[in-house]
């Protein structure tokens, strides 16, 4: 009724050493398509945080702005990561970065105006305002319990004939 079992054949070295090639294969991708997404996240922060970095002449620091230069428009005053803003013309892009250093907590602000005349930054109960001038491009960084700017940046007002459209 029962057929005998034939007894199984021993395996080789070939498939041992096949079988432990599949295996590493399988261990190499299970280790490789996480470290390529976690290098992909590293690459594009390093990338945006270049972008942010703005080098240009300081922008001079006054006691308070200027309605010869600001005009008579009331001032837009918005928060960004703990920080006060005040600007008087112009729109506004703000970026938050970390500081380097592996798993370091501590991060600093960037924000670009396209033109802002005079920007008032208030923080850690200290206050300071630049006044570039209107029309000029500024870009002010809170860090390091300092608040520092410069005439310059690529942030740009968008048209007025600008819409936004659903894609």
């Amino acid at each position: 009724m029962f057929e005998t079992i034939r007894a199984l054949r021993k395996p080789s070295r070939r498939d041992i050493a096949l079988q432990n090639a599949g295996l590493g294969g399988i261990l190499l991708l299970l280790v490789a398509v996480p470290a390529i997404d976690v290098y992909r996240t590293w690459a594009g922060a390093r990338a945006e945080k270049a972008a942010w970095t703005i080098e240009g002449p300081p922008c001079p620091v006054v006691e308070r702005a200027s309605s010869a230069v600001v005009g008579h428009k009331r001032p837009k005053t918005f928060t960004y990561n703990k920080i006060t803003f005040t600007r008087h013309l112009g729109d506004v892009s703000c970026a938050a970065f970390r500081e380097d250093g592996f798993m370091n907590p501590e991060n600093y602000s960037v924000c670009q105006f396209s033109g802002p005349g005079a920007v008032t930054v208030e923080f850690l109960g200290r206050s300071v305002t630049f006044q570039p001038g209107p029309g000029k491009r500024t870009t002010v960084t809170v860090r390091d319990g300092r608040a520092t700017c410069v005439v310059a940046g690529w942030f740009a007002r968008r048209p007025r004939s600008y819409r936004m459209r659903d894609v």
